[in-house]
């Protein structure tokens, strides 16, 4: 099962799907992108992904 970097706790499907739409949203269009890929997992009930700008935060990191 999947991990969040920062935690010891495994992430849920809703989760993961979620990071991965915005892994490829941004990939493909940069930020607008991410918000595209924010509406379509909040629509489909996998919520949003919200990242810092912080580069070092473990929480802002790329699922693998």
């Amino acid at each position: 099962m999947f991990r969040r970097n920062s935690d010891a706790e495994p992430m849920s499907a809703q989760e993961r799907t979620a990071r991965r739409l915005q892994q490829v949203g941004r990939n493909l269009a940069g930020e607008r992108g991410g918000r595209i890929a924010n509406r379509v997992s909040e629509a489909i009930g996998c919520g949003r992904i919200e990242f810092c700008d912080d580069p070092n935060c473990p929480n802002c990191a790329p699922v693998e």
